[in-house]
Parts: structure tokens; C-alpha cells; sequence
């Protein structure tokens, strides 16, 4: 039998505490870099995240949520081109991923791009046909473009999914606002405090009461607004717009 030296035991234990353990496995690491990365990206560091994120994919080439969480990073740091590419990955290992064919739709929505935008969210409604925003989103896009039956249809489909989708409310509000139907407009602005008590619902039934010449309704709402959003995009204008009700009633 070999005699074992205290030398060579030396060495053995020495190599031993270098490798610190058996390896990691591909997976163990994909995990203990997304478990970083992500705590970056609670705390707002895409630019530390990023790298991590990367690591993890690297190790587990189909992990699918970080895919789409490096997206998010990308999209924070205004790179839409690599945002694209990274949520294009994570629905390729996770079809279903319809909140990353919102994003895309997103993208291109804040680019102006309403054709491939459209496609986007077209795309995210045949994944998951249960999903309010998809049709807002789609609603949105041809209500800027002036077709408003479109428009009306898809928010529509919206309520239809999620009885207190807000959004869809205040797009149906604004669709009879503009066609000069103030009865179906004050209804549906109504419907979308009602259900989310949105500012800028609560914003439109001031300016519609004030053009109907109601002042002490118009202030009343108004005063709401400026409750809820007293540095909000439409403050001044309110607050401008308070003062000649003053004016008016002072007559």
C-alpha cells in the first residue's frame, strides 16, 4: 500500500478548498445570476442587471423570464432594438408570454409605428383573447387614427373580457365626446370613475359641464381633479379655467 506523506495530504485538502465543493450545475448558476439580476431590476439598475441577466441565459439558454426581464432592462435604457430581440426570445420558450407581445406592441406604439404595432397586439390576442389591454391598446390605435367604429369595437371587446377595465370606459367617453353625444360621454366617463376612478375621466367631466355652461358641476369636478392630481398634466389648465367659472358666476 502507498504510504500517503503529510505533503501530499497538504496538497490534497489544499485542492479540496479550492474548488470550494462540487461545481455548480448549468442550471444552479442560470439561477443564482437571475436571482442578482433581478434584485437589480427591483431596485431600478438596468445597467447592473443587464450583465447578470446575460450570465443567466448563457447557463440556460431557454430560461424565458430572463429573457423578458433583460428586455424590460434594455427598454429602461432605451435600446428598443435589443428590447425587441430579448422579448421576441422569451416568447419563443414561452408562447404565452402576452405581456411580451404587449411590450413590442409598446415599442413601436411610442415610435409611432401603429402598422407593426397593430401586428403586435393582434399577435398577443390570439395568444390570450382574455386579456383587456390587449384590446384597449388595439381600440387606442384606431381611435388616433380616426376610425372610430373600429375603435368603439375593440373597446368594447375590452369591457366585454373585464367588466372594470377603466380604460376602455374612458375611450368609449372620449369616442362620444368627439361625435358631440354629452349624454353617452358623461355616462361613460361616470362608468370609469365608477370602476377605477380615473383623474382623467374626472378631468373630462369638468371640461364637459363647463361647456355645457353647468358651472357649479364643472368646479365641483374640477376640485376633484385637482385633489387627486394637484401637479397633474391638466393642474394649470384647471386651475385657469377655475378661475373664469369665478368670473362667470360673478356676473
Amino acid at each position: 500500500m502507498k504510504k500517503i506523506t503529510s505533503l501530499t495530504l497538504v496538497a490534497v485538502v489544499g485542492l479540496g478548498l479550492a474548488c470550494g465543493g462540487p461545481a455548480k450545475s448549468n442550471e444552479e448558476k442560470s439561477s443564482s445570476y437571475y436571482a442578482l439580476a433581478h434584485e437589480y431590476l427591483q431596485q431600478n439598475q438596468p445597467a447592473k442587471a443587464i450583465p447578470l441577466y446575460k450570465k443567466a441565459i448563457k447557463a440556460k439558454v431557454n430560461f424565458a423570464q430572463a429573457y423578458h426581464e433583460i428586455a424590460v432592462c434594455y427598454q429602461q435604457i432605451g435600446d428598443d432594438k435589443k428590447a425587441i430581440e430579448n422579448y421576441e426570445g422569451a416568447i419563443v420558450y414561452n408562447s404565452g408570454d402576452v405581456d411580451a407581445y404587449q411590450s413590442i406592441g409598446n415599442i413601436y406604439f411610442m415610435q409611432d409605428n401603429y402598422d407593426d404595432a397593430l401586428s403586435w397586439y393582434e399577435r398577443g390576442a390570439e395568444v390570450d383573447f382574455l386579456y383587456p389591454r390587449t384590446y384597449n391598446n388595439i381600440a387606442t390605435i384606431y381611435y388616433m387614427r380616426g376610425d372610430y367604429v373600429n375603435a368603439r369595437k375593440y373597446y368594447g371587446q375590452a369591457i366585454a373580457v373585464d367588466p372594470t377595465y377603466s380604460r376602455a370606459y374612458y375611450g368609449l367617453g372620449l369616442l362620444a365626446f368627439i361625435e358631440g353625444d354629452t349624454a353617452e360621454a358623461e355616462a361613460k366617463f361616470l362608468d370609469a370613475i365608477r370602476v377605477g376612478s380615473m383623474p382623467e375621466a374626472i378631468y373630462m367631466l369638468g371640461t364637459l359641464y363647463y361647456e355645457r355652461g353647468d358651472y357649479v358641476q364643472a368646479e365641483d369636478w374640477f376640485d376633484r381633479y385637482l385633489e387627486k392630481e394637484p401637479n397633474g398634466q391638466w393642474a394649470d389648465k384647471v386651475r385657469d379655467t377655475l378661475v373664469m367659472i369665478e368670473q362667470k358666476k360673478g356676473k
